[in-house]
């Protein structure tokens, strides 16, 4: 089946060829990990370590204790410090675990592989698995997967689509290990169909991306997932549009069907999932390994050699840096993620989280200063909603919150179109998420 085309949507400048070839390298194991409570959407997960406490690689140190939650466990060996309050890129503050790790003991850890029947796996096991490795989307939502895995008892699902379209500039991560791990994907993806028997089971890539789509071909002729007599795969190829990746706009592309404004995408038979999601997925049936750590592209013109790091969740910044050489001192700002959707950081004392697909060092050229509005309404042409960005951002500066939620600023998923299109520079998505912010904290 052929995808159809976005509406609205840019093509920016995507300097993804700075970390694209770089196979993905594995971080040494750090001298001491401080690991937050918060990497999700939700309620933070719940201390279950205390200063003194000894813990091994995949112990629970924080409890999943709402629905809407993720456990957090420790991706070493070590011997707890603190449990401290600290921010979040962001600025919400979270408890951090911090370990002072035993490198010898981390290293020499082994996660045995065990068998699976997939004849044997049902919904109920893939989501129990999900919840207990604490596994959450890893595309940047970290809303918790196995909530996702759950839906109402009324639901007709029939699509799984891995999401590899990466679109978000400079962004590697998802593109290596689509092109070095494409066999443990599929088997992510056919856990999930064991779960639901999905009639679609589809892999959905840019075609800036052939490499990955060639190895996702050799993966299902070697697993003999063509015709298969489970569901087969079939990859499609998407045009290079950003932001062709963003979960509804990708549902209304690859499968006609558009999820409602205030639905999610059960709603319409309908499962994404990012690639490192699923590969969490595999590793947590196949060897029972909790979500510990996460492939990140270090990139940008400001760090001296872009890189695609596997690195344990808690892994300071600081130590990523030193792995690719340093910084160029005319780094005049640091985002956590991609430029588009990304968080600019205040310092470099941050961690690796499991929803840190990016950290990315751009210099004044590739980050340009802001100006005054000139009404131009490119905002409005690219908004894949078919939003009116100039109003919302707008509104929240002015401090007309209701004016702005009647204009539909719930329906806004923050893709980050409309500032890239503004010839203005206006920081027209951080205006719209302080009116968000505004609008929850007050409960209007």
């Amino acid at each position: 089946m052929l995808a159809s085309r976005i509406r609205g949507g840019v093509h920016p400048a995507y300097r993804k060829e700075l970390a694209s070839g770089q196979p993905i390298e594995t971080a040494p194991t750090p001298e001491r990990v401080d690991i937050p409570l918060a990497q999700h959407l939700g309620v933070p997960a719940t201390a279950k370590v205390a200063r003194g406490d000894e813990v091994a690689p995949g112990d629970l140190i924080g409890e999943a204790t709402k629905l809407i939650c993720a456990n957090v466990h420790s991706p070493v060996a070590g011997k707890v410090r603190a449990v401290v309050q600290k921010p979040l890129p962001g600025g919400r503050l979270c408890d951090y675990v911090e370990i002072q790790v035993d490198r010898e003991a981390t290293d020499a850890h082994i996660w045995e592989r065990q068998d699976i029947d997939l004849d044997k796996i049902d919904q109920k096991w893939v989501a129990a698995t999900l919840r207990g490795a604490g596994i959450v989307g890893m595309g940047g939502a970290t809303f918790p997967t196995d909530v996702k895995f759950s839906p109402p008892p009324n639901a007709s699902l029939d699509t799984l689509i891995l999401n590899g379209a990466e679109c978000e500039p400079y962004l590697s991560c998802d593109h290596r290990m689509m092109v070095e791990h494409a066999e443990e994907l599929l088997h992510g993806m056919l856990l999930a169909d064991a779960a639901f028997a999905f009639s679609r089971l589809v892999i959905a890539i840019e075609k800036n991306k052939p490499d990955a789509i060639a190895a996702f071909n050799a993966a299902i002729d070697a697993l003999g997932l063509r015709n298969a007599a489970r569901t087969p795969v079939e990859v499609i190829g998407l045009d290079v549009r950003y932001p062709q990746g963003a979960e509804k706009v990708l549902i209304k592309v690859v499968t006609g069907r558009t999820v409602p404004a205030g639905k999610l995408p059960f709603e319409v038979g309908v499962v994404v999932s990012n690639g490192q999601t699923l590969f969490a997925l595999y590793e947590a049936a196949y060897f029972g390994k909790p979500l510990v750590d996460r492939v990140v592209t270090v990139s940008g013109e400001g760090i001296e050699r872009p890189k695609n790091i596997r690195a344990l969740i808690g892994t300071p910044v600081a130590d990523l840096i030193q792995l690719c050489g340093g910084v160029d001192p005319a780094t005049t700002k640091v985002i956590a993620g991609g430029p588009m959707t990304g968080t600019a950081l205040p310092s470099l004392d941050y961690v690796v989280t499991k929803g840190l697909s990016g950290l990315l060092f751009l210099t004044q050229s590739e980050y340009p200063s802001e100006s005054p509005c000139i009404r131009c309404g490119s905002c409005v042409e690219v908004c894949p909603m078919g939003l009116m960005p100039l109003k919302l951002a707008a509104y929240a500066k002015a401090g007309k919150f209701e004016l702005a939620k009647a204009t539909n600023l719930a329906d806004c998923f923050e893709c980050g179109s409309c500032a890239w299109a503004c010839p203005a520079n206006i920081q027209i998505v951080s205006w719209i998420k302080y009116a968000k912010n505004y609008i929850r904290v007050k409960g209007l």
